[in-house]
């Protein structure tokens, strides 16, 4: 998501009042910038931000592919189109969560049991694994599909910023180092790097919005 320094400084305000001035105060008055570019923060603070940090590595990608249908007569089967882009993920056997439109708070579970190509997109059968209670005919899928393994990292990791992204990885010592990488593919939790980080780095998932925000307003 892209903030503007002015949004910045306005969440980083309201981080002092919420959480107690004196305390919020120390965090942003220690967390700054050194001399090689970096933004230290102490293990104190870390704690205190909820900093979690995850290994970039080779993981499924997942695409929840959205879509809406009519149900049978017998209250268990779904039958719904999706566009042929999105339908060539699809496969027999996949997961399929389905909700009524009149109970969004009951979840149905489900399977895809059947695939038609067709020229305006692909005709997907979902299975529900308990018979649908509500009388509505018509009910929202959402099909879990598979995209590949990539090597990958947490979608909060990313931050986007003037037409960049960048993630930040420990340097050691409370350091963190803002890093640009190019993103391929990306799915409902986690995005494909494709250059700037190795297998195994560590980055900053949780709090990372934080630590760009004190870099944005220090480095700038």
């Amino acid at each position: 998501m892209r903030f503007s320094l002015v949004i910045v400084h306005a969440v980083a305000v309201l981080l002092a009042i919420g959480s107690g001035s004196v305390r919020a105060q120390s965090v942003r008055e220690h967390t700054r910038l050194t001399p090689d570019r970096s933004t230290a923060v102490t293990e104190a603070q870390a704690t205190e931000l909820t900093l979690t940090l995850t290994e970039t590595s080779v993981r499924p990608i997942q695409s929840w592919v959205r879509t809406a249908g009519a149900i049978d007569g017998s209250r268990k089967t779904i039958r719904a189109l999706v566009p042929a882009t999105e339908g060539a993920f699809v496969k027999v056997g996949q997961r399929v969560r389905a909700f009524s439109p009149e109970s969004r708070s009951r979840m149905y579970q489900a399977r895809v049991s059947g695939i038609e190509p067709r020229q305006d997109g692909v005709s997907v059968v979902a299975t529900l694994a308990a018979q649908g209670l509500e009388d509505s005919t018509r009910y929202v899928l959402e099909i879990v599909t598979e995209l590949g393994e990539f090597l990958s990292v947490p979608n909060e990791a990313i931050i986007e910023t003037e037409g960049r992204r960048v993630v930040y990885v420990p340097q050691g010592q409370g350091r963190y180092v803002a890093k640009e990488i190019r993103a391929g593919v990306q799915g409902e939790l986690f995005t494909q790097v494709l250059e700037g980080l190795e297998p195994g780095e560590q980055v900053v998932t949780f709090g990372s919005f934080f630590i760009d925000a004190e870099y944005q307003l220090k480095g700038s």
